[in-house]
């Protein structure tokens, strides 16, 4: 098993987690101290960078969803980077491609990561 690294940057605004490593149920805990930590202090929209992420499991596709309603409700945005590839599957089977806004970059996730209007 390939053990998780977060990183975090934030600029104008977007909270940037970059993911490296296999998300699961043994590596989930240090994704969530760094991704409670930044719903709370995130100003506009965050963004999860998973495209050096090698594996997910459902854990991983739980800390999402969560964090997307949570985001949701207080009006900030959210989006997932995540290229095609076996890790895209994952959010195509689950049909959360459009919900958790996954993109193929960087530059599009911090596009589609809009605020939702209240």
């Amino acid at each position: 098993m390939q053990p998780l690294a977060v990183k975090r940057t934030s600029r104008d605004g977007v909270e940037l987690l970059l993911v490296e490593g296999e998300l699961d149920i043994a590596t989930a805990p240090r994704l969530i101290s760094v991704l409670n930590q930044a719903v709370q202090e995130v100003l506009h929209s965050l963004v999860v960078d998973l495209s050096d992420c090698g594996f997910m499991d459902s854990t991983g596709l739980a800390l999402l969803i969560n964090a997307h309603r949570r985001l949701t409700r207080r009006s900030k945005g959210f989006a997932v980077v995540c290229p095609p590839g076996p890790l895209r599957r994952v959010f195509e089977v689950t049909d959360m491609v459009d919900t958790l806004r996954v993109c193929p970059d960087r530059e599009s996730a911090r596009a589609a990561a809009v605020p939702a209007v209240a």
